[in-house]
């Protein structure tokens, strides 16, 4: 019997569990998670599926699985390698979801693994948006397989080059609470200059997002070209898009900097911790 692991269990894990048992791509029996808290996130999926078997430790859901997610903070997942190296054999397919967490920093503390990074969305959650993946060169064509094709059931799978995720992860898992925290700006602004209710701007806006992405993905259209559908010469939504392409490319430009510069720095203390482990 094939076991799938997860360690650590909290929202995003129980995402991903969740939607493949609800896709039948495994039984909750299948499933073996260590989690070092009961939160609500484990107590919810647990009381849901109570078959689904608790490990004792970390080593023992390597040890069952063939599959094995690794859903811990970006300064656990190092540690956790080392100390359970013994147990981390090449046959075992490891998937870590850590952003700034590189493979090549998990082989540099055990290099026989089969590891797999995944950068997932909580789009995820209704099929939508996309995952992104990326392979270290031991992962079998069977893992590559199972990783994606499992993923492309509840979305869109990309697989990229790693040196390109961080700027991607922003594009996909971050974008939706980007996107999200824009559009509160703009629903403040209609509030200020109209008597609307707060219920009567989120719906507007909620439905033209959602009829912007029908469209876009159904008509296979573009940014520009749906610009172009709108924006009549010298009109309304002209004068808005103006205003957008003067002063938002330093916005997005500096939302990228910053990002970046939070990705040099978890970098830079995942190599002290490299050296230090390794010492």
């Amino acid at each position: 019997m094939t076991k799938f692991g997860f360690i650590e269990f909290g929202g995003m894990a129980a995402l991903i569990a969740t939607k493949m048992v609800e896709a039948k791509i495994i039984s909750p029996k299948d499933i073996i998670i260590y989690s070092s808290s009961e939160n609500e996130h484990f107590q919810l999926f647990y009381d849901k599926y109570p078959t689904a078997e608790l490990a004792a430790n970390e080593a023992e859901v390597f040890t069952k699985a063939a599959h094995s997610f690794i859903c811990k903070q970006t300064m656990e997942v190092l540690p956790l390698i080392n100390n359970c190296a013994a147990v981390l054999t090449s046959e075992r397919h490891i998937i870590s979801i850590a952003a700034g967490v590189s493979t090549d920093d998990i082989l540099a503390i055990s290099s026989d693994l089969q590891i797999s990074k995944l950068i997932p969305s909580l789009t995820m959650r209704v099929d939508i948006g996309t995952t992104l993946i990326a392979h270290s060169n031991m992962v079998s064509n069977e893992n590559r397989k199972w990783l994606e094709d499992t993923f492309d059931l509840f979305g869109h799978v990309m697989t990229i080059r790693e040196e390109n995720i961080e700027i991607a992860s922003n594009l996909t898992s971050a974008s939706p609470g980007i996107i999200a925290a824009i559009f509160e700006q703009f629903m403040e602004a209609a509030l200020r200059k109209s008597s609307l209710s707060d219920v009567e701007v989120f719906q507007m806006i909620n439905f033209a997002l959602a009829g912007t992405s029908k469209l876009l993905i159904e008509e296979d259209v573009t940014f520009s070209g749906l610009i172009n559908k709108v924006a009549t010469k010298d009109g309304i939504t002209a004068e808005s898009v103006e205003l957008s392409q003067n002063n938002l490319p330093a916005f997005f430009d500096e939302l990228l900097n910053r990002t970046q510069d939070k990705h040099t720095n978890t970098k830079q203390e995942i190599e002290q911790q490299k050296r230090e482990l390794l010492s």
